[in-house]
């Protein structure tokens, strides 16, 4: 019999796993991923003040170091929050490396974007793969 180590990525599991509570500095800002992630969405006119006032929305546009960009950005911008986040924490890769598989109890049928897809993807298939995906996001960003 296999047994196959599954890893939980939320606050449900390993909060070090948790865009609630993973944090990193982006643009002079230290936050949570999540808040990096929810606050940067815009809805026409609108601005969201909490990361609840964009969570499981789909935004027209997003904004990123005061420039409104295409919201096609989004999950680049939230796999190189978590890029910066497991660069940071080469303890954390160490450890998810000995995980066979990622979860995240949290994740909807129509979730955009998953800590545990973009955890799994660095582990499995290198940051190389996140930074060759991002490529144009990135050069935008310079």
């Amino acid at each position: 019999m296999v047994i196959i180590k599954v890893l939980e990525c939320s606050s449900k599991g390993d909060k070090r796993y948790s865009a609630f509570y993973a944090r990193v500095k982006v643009f002079g800002k230290y936050d949570s991923i999540e808040n990096h992630y929810q606050l940067c969405k815009r809805f026409g006119e609108i601005v969201p003040q909490s990361w609840r006032d964009a969570k499981g929305k789909i935004p027209t546009h997003i904004c990123i170091k005061g420039r409104d960009l295409d919201v096609r950005y989004l999950t680049m911008f939230y796999k190189m929050l978590w890029t910066k986040y497991l660069d940071n924490n080469p303890e954390l890769v160490e450890y998810a490396s000995t995980y066979d598989e990622f979860n995240d109890i949290f994740k909807g049928k129509k979730s955009l974007n998953c800590q545990a897809d973009v955890i799994r993807q660095y582990i499995k298939q290198g940051k190389t793969s996140i930074l060759e995906e991002c490529k144009e996001f990135i050069e935008l960003l310079k």
